[in-house]
């Protein structure tokens, strides 16, 4: 495949694909009068980078993760990440709590009269270093 063909069948702009060369990530399997040309095995690598970048990993990551030379190295940076998005994830979840329970407050302002607001104003005074 070209890298037009390829880039498409990827979902990514041609340039991406570019720049994942640069960055190491992938290469091309061959050229042709100057061409890239590429194979559906880069393809799918191509598309499994889509997927960890999908999952929220830094391209250094993504690096680490194929170039990885056993199992322990590859899963470390995926545990890692798996434990940053149990946290991000806490932190929506706490965040959708509030702000759901702040929408069915039957009071007109949420700052001076709701208390589920008021409840979270007063946890994050206690909690600042500064207070």
């Amino acid at each position: 495949m070209s890298i037009g063909q390829v880039a498409a069948a990827a979902g990514v702009a041609v340039s991406t694909v570019r720049f994942y060369e640069r960055a190491g990530l992938l290469d091309a399997d061959e050229r042709r009068s100057g061409q890239r040309r590429y194979r559906p095995e880069t393809l799918r690598r191509l598309i499994f980078i889509g997927m960890l970048k999908d999952a929220g990993l830094s391209l250094e990551d993504i690096a680490g993760i194929l170039h990885a030379e056993s199992k322990k190295e590859w899963k470390a940076i995926g545990r890692r990440r798996l434990g940053e998005l149990d946290a991000e994830i806490e932190r929506l979840q706490h965040a959708r709590a509030y702000l759901d329970a702040a929408l069915n407050c039957r009071y007109d302002h949420p700052v001076t009269e709701c208390r589920v607001m008021g409840a979270e104003i007063d946890r994050r005074l206690a909690a600042s270093p500064s207070t």
